[in-house]
């Protein structure tokens, strides 16, 4: 089966940028919103995108106008019935996509492939609730969606392989990265990310060293931004949902920074609201007060801070996620890179656990015991990791390790 015909449920930030992407490749789009001014707003924008690039020389205006004809704004659910994939990019309200699913249920072919782009909820639990659940799957797109390469094409417990092979093909369709991964809490990139997100929190609200401090010392090891910036740029908000998600999910290896609700209830959202951890890149008194104010409350401060404490706990979230064959070592790599810049070499090697194959497995043994007798359980090495340095696969000192050299 090939796709032609796509269907976007909701036309905001993350379905538009898939609804330009989509049209930008030659698919034939349908964009669905609630209303005629949500629908408005989100073809407006797309034309906007379409217009600077053609500004930037990457397209003709003929190509844009062509693009642009692609995509069909409307607020029938009923103009998505045709569609051989439908995408859902609404917000994450696991009942509203639920009731969406069961009416297209409804009206499509048998034979169309349904898609969630959810970044927080399970693919199986919704699969689950239609009649095409082995037709079921996640495609998730990052943002901005028409610059970010990678996809995770997120499988379900009843997937098929026949609806994976399809929507592998798609992604490459769209000159973008798939990369396969079994459906968990947090899928690949998020599960891995957060926990180094979070320890820059916990790191800051301990005052382990300043936010700016925290910042560059990642920054110095090749990553393109700093953590807290970036919990600033994706909002204190987003944080404030997403922690205890995946606290929910894996417990102890990820607990909620207090440090996320304290910004959150002084109105601190970020970027977005003008102030989060920083104000125009620096941190002001209302912030050092919070932070104060935590410490009085835990009696945690002044703990030991360095990058490694940050990326320790990526490399150990990895080691879970390939010892779950969530993803092999190659793509969870891969995806570490695409999705979240974690550094490689000039020939695209990099990512935690080629790092971690880089320092020598015995050394980030080492170190996670040492952060786990002095910070805590987060910390605690994963068995995969024990039984690797116990043979001796050391990484590339030896010449093998999660990867063979």
């Amino acid at each position: 089966m090939g796709i032609n015909r796509v269907g976007i449920l909701g036309a905001g930030t993350m379905g538009g940028g898939i609804a330009q992407v989509l049209a930008q490749a030659g698919f034939q789009v349908a964009i669905l919103d609630l209303s005629e001014a949500l629908v408005k707003g989100g073809v407006e924008k797309i034309e906007k995108n379409l217009s600077r690039s053609v500004e930037k020389g990457k397209f003709s205006s003929q190509e844009k106008e062509n693009i642009f004809q692609r995509i069909k704004p409307t607020i029938h659910i009923e103009n998505l019935k045709d569609s051989e994939l439908i995408i859902d990019a609404v917000f994450e309200d696991l009942k509203l996509k639920i009731s969406l699913f069961k009416r297209l249920d409804t009206l499509c072919s048998p034979e169309t492939i349904f898609a969630s782009n959810t970044s927080t909820l399970s693919i199986t639990q919704m699969a689950a609730e239609v009649s095409r659940s082995k037709r079921f799957l996640g495609l998730h797109f990052f943002n901005p969606v028409p610059v970010m390469r990678l996809v995770e094409v997120i499988t379900g417990l009843q997937t098929s392989k026949e609806a994976i092979d399809i929507c592998m093909d798609f992604v490459k369709r769209l000159k973008k990265t798939p990369i396969q991964v079994r459906d968990c809490p947090g899928f690949l990139v998020n599960r891995i990310f957060l926990p180094y997100a979070g320890e820059a929190m916990l790191a800051a609200q301990e005052g382990a060293a300043s936010p700016q401090e925290i910042d560059e010392s990642v920054k110095t090891m090749g990553f393109p931004m700093g953590p807290l910036t970036l919990n600033d740029m994706v909002g204190i908000d987003v944080g404030v949902h997403t922690f205890p998600i995946m606290y929910e999910a894996y417990g102890e290896r990820f607990p909620v920074p207090l440090l996320f609700e304290r910004l959150l209830k002084a109105g601190r959202l970020g970027v977005k609201s003008g102030k989060g951890i920083y104000i125009n890149g620096k941190v002001d008194d209302e912030f050092v007060e919070i932070v104060r104010n935590i410490q009085n409350e835990t009696g945690v401060r002044n703990t030991e801070f360095s990058a490694e404490r940050l990326i320790l706990r990526q490399v150990n979230e990895a080691i879970c996620c390939l010892q779950e064959k969530i993803a092999t070592a190659e793509d969870i790599d891969r995806a570490m890179i695409l999705g979240t810049g974690f550094p490689s070499d000039e020939k695209g090697v990099g990512g935690p656990l080629h790092w971690a194959d880089e320092k020598g497995l015995d050394w980030v043994l080492d170190r996670l015991n040492h952060f786990k007798n002095t910070l805590g359980p987060r910390f605690w090495p994963h068995f995969l990791l024990k039984q690797f340095a116990a043979a001796g696969y050391l990484g590339k000192k030896t010449q093998k390790g999660f990867f063979e050299y």
